[in-house]
C-alpha cells in the first residue's frame, strides 16, 4: 500500500514539474522585458533549490520586484521531491535546450549578475552532475542558425561546464551521484557499467569538442590535469565515509575516466598528477615503520587499497601498458628511491602481475627487450617483475621461485644478446639497454647458479666476439 501511494505520489510530481516547465518555456517566448525571463525562471528555480529572493529583488526593475518576492516555495521535502523529479525524467534537458539555445542567445547578457548566479547557472551548477554533463557538452558543437547567435552559445556552454566541473568538483560529484543515485538503485549491473562508461566518454571528449579559442582550462593537458587532481583527491578524503559498494562504482568511474584520458594520448598528464600522490603515499608508510617493511603495511593500507582498486578498474591493456611506462618514467622524474619505486609498483600492479599474463609480459618481455628506460627504471623492472622482493630482503629467504625467475630471465636476455643479427640491426641504444639488463642479473647470480645456466655460458661467450661494444657499455661509469 505504501509502495503504491508512493508510486503515485512521484507520478503526480513529475506531472507538475513538466506542466511548471511548460509554463516557464511559454513564459520566456512571450517575454518582451528580460525582467520576464528572469522572473519566469525564478518562479521554477524557487520550487526546486533554496534560493534567498531578495538578493534579485535589488538588481531588476521596480515593477517586478513584488513578483519575485511573493513567488510560492517549497519546503524542503517537497524541493527535493520536485529536484529529482526535474532532473530524472525530461524536464530538464527540455528547459536546458530553451536555457542554452534562447536564453544565452537573447536575453543572457542582459542578467544582472545575480539574476544570471542565482536562477540561471543555478539549474546547471546545483543539478544532477550526471545528467547536466550530458546536456550540457552536445551543445560545444552548436550548428549555426539564422536567428541564434552560435558564439554566444557554445561561449556560454563553456563557462558553465567550467563553473560545474572544475570550480564546483562536478566529476568528482558524478563519482558520486553514479553510485548513490536512486535512479540507479534498480539497475543491473551491465546498465551502470553502461553509464559509467557513457558518462567517462563525455566527460574526456569536452577538450576535443570545445573551440580552438575555448578558455585555456578547457584544454586537453590542463583539464584533463584538473580532473585527474579532483578525484584522485576526493576519493582519498572519502575512503573513511564512503561505504564498499559505492567505492567500488566510484573507482569503476575513475577507472573509465583514466582509460580514456590515456587513450586520448595523455597519459603523461595523468601520471604527473598520480605518481606524486602515490610516491608521498609509499613515504608516509615506510616512514611510519621503522622496521622493515613487509606487503602487510601496505596491504592492510585503505589507501593502498584504493590504488590497487584503481588499477584493477583499469581493464584495457594499452592503458594498462602507457600508466606503467609513464609511472616509471615519472619516479625517475621524481628521483625515487629502489624501496620507493618498489613498493610503488608493487601497490599498483602485484595483484596484476599474479593474475593476468599480460601483465607479466608487459614487464619481462616487451619493457626489458623492446622498450628502452633509464638504467634507474631497469633496475626496478628487474627488482619488482623478475625478483620479486624488496631491494632490502635478502635473496635466500626467497626460496627457489625468485631463482627460478631470475635464471629464465637471463636465458631469454642471453639468447637475445648472443645473435648476430640483433648487433647489426637493433639501435645502439637497444643493445646497450639490453646488455645492461643482462649485466644486472648476472650480478644477482651467485658462482654456483651460473655454473648451472651451461646454455647461458654458451650464449654470451658466443655473443662476446659481435658484442664488445656492448660490454664496453656495460662497464661506461654511470650508465
Amino acid at each position: 500500500m505504501e509502495a503504491a501511494a508512493a508510486v503515485k505520489r512521484r507520478r503526480e510530481v513529475e506531472s507538475q514539474v513538466i506542466e511548471k516547465v511548460g509554463e516557464v518555456i511559454r513564459e520566456i517566448k512571450r517575454a518582451k522585458h528580460v525582467e520576464q525571463v528572469i522572473c519566469a525562471l525564478h518562479s521554477l528555480a524557487v520550487l526546486l533549490f533554496p534560493i534567498d529572493s531578495f538578493l534579485l529583488s535589488g538588481s531588476i526593475d521596480e515593477r517586478y520586484k513584488e513578483q519575485i518576492v511573493s513567488a510560492k516555495v517549497h519546503v524542503a521535502n517537497e524541493r527535493d521531491d520536485w529536484w529529482r523529479a526535474f532532473y530524472q525524467g525530461a524536464a530538464f534537458p527540455t528547459l536546458a535546450r530553451v536555457l542554452l539555445l534562447d536564453v544565452a542567445s537573447n536575453w543572457l547578457t542582459c542578467f544582472p549578475f545575480s539574476a544570471k548566479k542565482h536562477i540561471y547557472d543555478v539549474f546547471f551548477v546545483n543539478g544532477l552532475s550526471t545528467e547536466v554533463v550530458q546536456v550540457l557538452v552536445p551543445f560545444l558543437q552548436q550548428s549555426s542558425s539564422y536567428n541564434l547567435d552560435v558564439d554566444a552559445i557554445q561561449s556560454n556552454v563553456e563557462r558553465l561546464l567550467l563553473i560545474c566541473l572544475l570550480d564546483n568538483g562536478g566529476v568528482l560529484k558524478m563519482a558520486i551521484d553514479l553510485a548513490v543515485f536512486p535512479e540507479l538503485e534498480d539497475n543491473t549491473n551491465d546498465r551502470l557499467k553502461s553509464a559509467v562508461s557513457r558518462v567517462a566518454q563525455i566527460v574526456t571528449s569536452i577538450p576535443d569538442k570545445a573551440r580552438l579559442r575555448a578558455p585555456p582550462l578547457l584544454s586537453s593537458h590542463l583539464f584533463f590535469k584538473q580532473i585527474t587532481v579532483q578525484l584522485l583527491t576526493g576519493m582519498v578524503e572519502r575512503l573513511a565515509i564512503t561505504s564498499k559498494s559505492d567505492v567500488d562504482v566510484n573507482i569503476s568511474f575513475l577507472g573509465e575516466i583514466f582509460s580514456r584520458i590515456a587513450r586520448r594520448g595523455s597519459s603523461d598528464v595523468l601520471l604527473s598528477e598520480v605518481t606524486p600522490q602515490i610516491l608521498r603515499h609509499v613515504r608516509s608508510c615506510l616512514s611510519s615503520n621503522t622496521d622493515v617493511v613487509e606487503t602487510d603495511a601496505f596491504e592492510s593500507n585503505p589507501e593502498s587499497q584504493l590504488w590497487l582498486k584503481i588499477m584493477e578498474a583499469i581493464t584495457d591493456p594499452y592503458t594498462v601498458e602507457r600508466v606503467a611506462e609513464q609511472l616509471l618514467r615519472q619516479l625517475a622524474t621524481e628521483h625515487a628511491s629502489d624501496i620507493e619505486a618498489y613498493w610503488v609498483l608493487w601497490i599498483l600492479f602485484h595483484h596484476l602481475l599474479q593474475v593476468q599474463s599480460t601483465v607479466r609480459s608487459m614487464f619481462v618481455d616487451k619493457f626489458l627487450l623492446w622498450k628502452v628506460f633509464p638504467v634507474c627504471c631497469l633496475r626496478w623492472i628487474l627488482q619488482f617483475a623478475v625478483l620479486e622482493y624488496s631491494p632490502i630482503n635478502n635473496l635466500q629467504t626467497k626460496g627457489h621461485k625468485t631463482t627460478n625467475g631470475l635464471l629464465h630471465t637471463v636465458e631469454r636476455l642471453a639468447a637475445v644478446w648472443s645473435k648476430r643479427d640483433f648487433v647489426q640491426s637493433a639501435p645502439l641504444e637497444q643493445q646497450a639497454y639490453i646488455t645492461a639488463a643482462l649485466g644486472l642479473c648476472l650480478e644477482k647470480m651467485s658462482k654456483e647458479e651460473l655454473d648451472t645456466t651451461k646454455d647461458v655460458m654458451h650464449s654470451i661467450l658466443q655473443g662476446v666476439s659481435c658484442n664488445f661494444l656492448k660490454l664496453l657499455l656495460l662497464n661506461c661509469p654511470g650508465f
